[in-house]
């Protein structure tokens, strides 16, 4: 799928339980995982050793994860659990029925326990047919450039490599914000009977929407 070396391949299957230890899982994430998911793939491990790029500041290894999924939905809490329970970053290729997508959270080393990490945020692709998944992963001269350059690719806005990565994701978070709020607010205009409060609404609603174009054209 994504063309990389032999070296990498590790194609072992993880037990559910495994997890379940490493998080103290309550029966609640026993259930998601049970649901959800129908297996756990490590599929191909991105290190100094297997692919001869050093580690930078907490980037020592990158994993690559196929999560076959029992239906299409899921919950963000699984992958969210998933990686909290493992340190490295992890590309989750998911896959249900011939289709497949790619979502990597922005994460970071929890500063009390090396062991765990935190996510700050998701980013993912539409699913799409699995032989349709395309993505250059070994961009970079380093490990964490190699894993800031998948993000890169995920999330929808495209900006100068020279920008830094935490200014790219605070904008599209922005983005993200504004769009949902212009949803909310034409929501509420289809339901308003007052023509004045549709007019008020719809003010802000085309306020909301010029900053919206002005992030996105900026």
């Amino acid at each position: 799928m994504f063309q990389l070396p032999s070296s990498t391949l590790v194609n072992r299957k993880i037990p559910k339980n495994k997890f379940y230890e490493k998080l103290h899982a309550n029966q609640h994430l026993k259930e998601l995982f049970t649901e959800q998911v129908e297996s756990i793939i490590w599929k191909h491990k991105l290190s100094k050793e297997t692919i001869r790029l050093d580690p930078k500041d907490d980037i020592e290894e990158i994993q690559i994860f196929e999560i076959h999924l029992k239906e299409q939905t899921y919950s963000l809490d699984l992958l969210r659990n998933i990686d909290k329970a493992i340190p490295y970053p992890i590309l989750h290729v998911l896959m249900y029925d011939g289709q497949a997508k790619l979502a990597i959270a922005y994460k970071e080393r929890n500063q009390t326990d090396d062991n765990r990490s935190v996510v700050r945020s998701y980013h993912e692709t539409d699913w799409q047919p699995a032989e349709s998944i395309e993505l250059d992963i070994l961009q970079g001269l380093n490990l964490k450039v190699v894993y800031e350059n998948i993000i890169r690719q995920l999330v929808p806005i495209k900006m100068k490599p020279e920008i830094e990565l935490s200014e790219v994701l605070e904008r599209q978070a922005q983005i993200d914000k504004l769009t949902q709020e212009c949803h909310r607010l034409e929501s509420k205009i289809r339901a308003e009977k007052q023509f004045n409060r549709k007019v008020e609404l719809n003010m802000e609603l085309q306020r909301k929407k010029k900053e919206l174009n002005r992030l996105l054209e900026s």
